[in-house]
């Protein structure tokens, strides 16, 4: 509450959906109700299944695989740069 940037999200985007005549103040609290609502559902759900899953990421193996996964992306990525033309 306490960031303005929230704030002025909220006073660029959200009057665009609100049609002439329609109660602005109603109309805005519902949309920023809305929007706080679907960010708390997927927050929820996505807590919930990263902590199913926080056993097998926390396992030795996955993580020298993942950490062998990220090491060839970074390379193939230094790989296309070097090679690039300009």
């Amino acid at each position: 509450m306490l960031n303005p940037k929230v704030g002025i999200f909220y006073l660029a985007f959200l009057p665009q959906f609100i049609a002439p005549g329609n109660p602005v103040l109603a109309r805005s609290l519902l949309l920023a109700g809305l929007h706080v609502g679907i960010g708390v559902v997927w927050l929820s759900l996505l807590s919930c299944g990263l902590g199913r899953i926080r056993p097998l990421v926390e396992s030795r193996r996955w993580r020298a695989r993942l950490e062998g996964a990220s090491g060839v992306v970074l390379i193939a990525l230094g790989v296309r740069l070097a090679v690039e033309r300009r």
